[in-house]
C-alpha cells in the first residue's frame, strides 16, 4: 500500500469541476512516495563518427576508472597537384582547439603520432567507440605539453622523411586520387601517453582548423616565397575505453546488465563517450490504483539529485540532459517528445541554504503510458546529454536513500468525489 503524503494546501483545496464533472468536487494531491529505482547500464556501443570533434586523452577517475580517449582520421587533399619544381621545407600536423576539455590541464600530456597499417573500415556507415584500427608501434613523432583550449591551435613537427615522401609522390603524379593516396598513407591515429593522467581535449575537424601542412618553395622563382599544401579530414572517429578494475562498475559484463544502485553505493553512473547510463524505473507506479478513486494525474515530475562530490570545475555537471526510454535489452527504443518539443531535464536549486541541486524531470507522458500499458513492459527511461558521444563528461546520481530522498517522483493528482 502507497502511504501518501500530502501537502496541507493541496489537502484543503477544493476545486470546481468543468462541465463533464459538474456537480463534483475535486481534490489535489501531491503524492511523493513512490520508488524510484536506479540502476547503470553500458551500451555495447555509441557512434563517435559524426561528433564534428576528435578526442585525445587520458585520466584516472575516482568513480569512472581510467578514461583513454585516442582518434583515428584520413585526410586528403582538396587536389592533387603540386608544381613540377616545388620542394618541400617541412611539414606538421596542426590540431585546432575546440574549447572542450575535461579533467586537469594544469598536468603535462602527451600526443603520439602514429601512422595507421590499416584502412579504417566498418560494417556500415559509421565508426563506434569500441572501434580500432591497427598502427604502427612506433609513433611518427611525439608532442607533450600543456593543453590551452582555449587558444586556437597546437602543431606537431613531423618527420622530413615522411612529408617529403608524400609530397614527391602528388608532385611527380603518383599520387593523384584518394586510393593511390591511400595507399602511402591510411590514415593516422593520435593516441594519449601510456603514463599520461591529465585531461581529455578536444580538437576540431574543421578543414581550416585541422589539418596536415606542407611548408615548401619553387627555386626557381625570382622571388622564393614559401607556400603551404594541407591535406584536411575527411573521415575519423574516436575509440574510447575505460578501465573500471576494482570498481562496482566491473560486475557489468553485458549491455543487459543492470547495476541497482544498492550494489554501487547508493549512486548510479552517466558518462558520456564510454556508453555508460542510468537506468530509471517507477515499480510502484501502479500503486496509484489503490486510491480507489477515479482520479486524473495534473503532472508528474521526477527530481533526481547528482551526487556533489562527483561534480567540479573540472568535473562539470551538464545542465541539460535528454529523455529517452530503453526497452527491456536495454536497447534505445525513442526520444521523449511532448506537443511542443523534445523533454530534457534541467538543473534547479532544491535547497538554496545548502546549495543542493537535482535535476527536474517532467515524465507525465511516460507514467500515462505505464499506467495504462497492456500487457506490462520493462521498458525505462535514460538521461543522456546531448554531446553524447562528442564528450566524457560524468555524471552521477544518488538514489532516494543516499539522497535524503531528494531524488523521488511527484505527482499531482486530481480526485473527483
Amino acid at each position: 500500500m502507497v502511504i501518501i503524503s500530502c501537502s496541507a494546501d493541496a489537502e484543503d483545496e477544493n476545486l470546481v469541476a468543468g462541465e463533464d464533472f459538474t456537480g463534483t468536487n475535486i481534490r489535489v494531491l501531491s503524492i511523493d512516495t513512490f520508488s524510484v529505482k536506479l540502476s547503470t547500464m553500458k551500451f555495447d556501443s555509441i557512434t563517435t563518427s559524426t561528433s564534428e570533434r576528435l578526442l585525445v586523452g587520458k585520466y584516472q577517475d575516482d568513480d569512472m576508472g581510467i578514461a583513454n580517449t585516442s582518434t583515428y582520421i584520413q585526410i586528403s587533399p582538396s587536389s592533387y597537384y603540386l608544381d613540377n619544381d616545388a620542394i618541400l621545407d617541412s611539414v606538421g600536423l596542426v590540431l585546432g582547439y575546440d574549447t572542450y576539455y575535461y579533467n586537469d590541464t594544469t598536468q603535462v600530456a602527451t600526443l603520439n603520432i602514429h601512422k595507421l597499417t590499416d584502412k579504417m573500415s566498418s560494417d556500415d556507415t559509421f565508426f563506434y567507440n569500441t572501434t580500432e584500427t591497427a598502427y604502427e608501434t612506433t609513433p611518427l613523432a611525439q608532442k607533450t605539453y600543456y593543453p590551452t583550449p582555449n587558444r586556437d591551435s597546437i602543431s606537431i613537427t613531423l618527420p622530413y622523411s615522411f612529408g617529403e615522401n608524400l609530397f614527391n609522390a602528388i608532385r611527380d603524379n603518383n599520387i593523384t586520387d584518394q586510393e593511390s593516396l591511400y595507399q602511402q598513407l591510411k590514415g593516422l591515429t593520435i593516441q594519449p601517453g601510456t603514463d599520461d593522467n591529465a585531461s581529455v581535449i578536444g580538437f576540431s575537424t574543421d578543414i581550416s582548423t585541422s589539418y596536415l601542412r606542407f611548408y615548401y618553395t619553387i627555386p626557381d622563382e625570382l622571388v622564393t616565397d614559401e607556400y603551404t599544401y594541407d591535406m584536411s579530414i575527411n573521415t575519423y572517429y574516436n575509440h574510447i575505453e575505460s578501465d573500471v578494475t576494482g570498481l562496482p562498475l566491473e560486475a557489468i559484463d553485458g549491455q543487459e546488465y543492470n547495476l541497482s544502485s544498492s550494489e554501487s553505493g547508493n549512486i548510479s553512473y552517466n558518462q558520456a563517450g564510454t556508453g555508460y547510463v542510468t537506468r530509471i524505473e517507477f515499480p510502484t507506479i501502479k500503486e496509484l490504483y489503490n486510491l480507489g478513486v477515479e482520479g486524473t494525474i495534473l503532472d508528474a515530475t521526477l527530481y533526481i539529485e547528482p551526487n556533489s562530490a562527483s561534480h567540479s570545475d573540472i568535473h562539470p555537471l551538464s545542465e541539460t540532459l535528454l529523455l529517452y526510454t530503453i526497452d527491456q535489452n536495454n536497447d534505445l527504443a525513442s526520444q521523449i517528445s511532448n506537443s511542443v518539443d523534445v523533454v530534457t531535464a534541467t538543473t534547479t536549486n532544491v535547497d538554496s541554504e545548502f546549495n543542493q541541486i537535482a535535476f527536474t524531470v517532467p515524465v507525465i507522458d511516460f507514467i500515462d503510458q505505464k499506467l495504462s500499458e497492456s500487457p506490462v513492459t520493462k521498458d525505462a527511461l535514460i538521461l543522456i546529454p546531448t554531446d553524447y558521444n562528442s564528450t566524457i563528461n560524468k555524471t552521477i546520481f544518488n538514489d532516494s536513500q543516499r539522497s535524503g530522498f531528494n531524488t523521488k517522483l511527484v505527482i499531482t493528482y486530481a480526485l473527483y468525489e
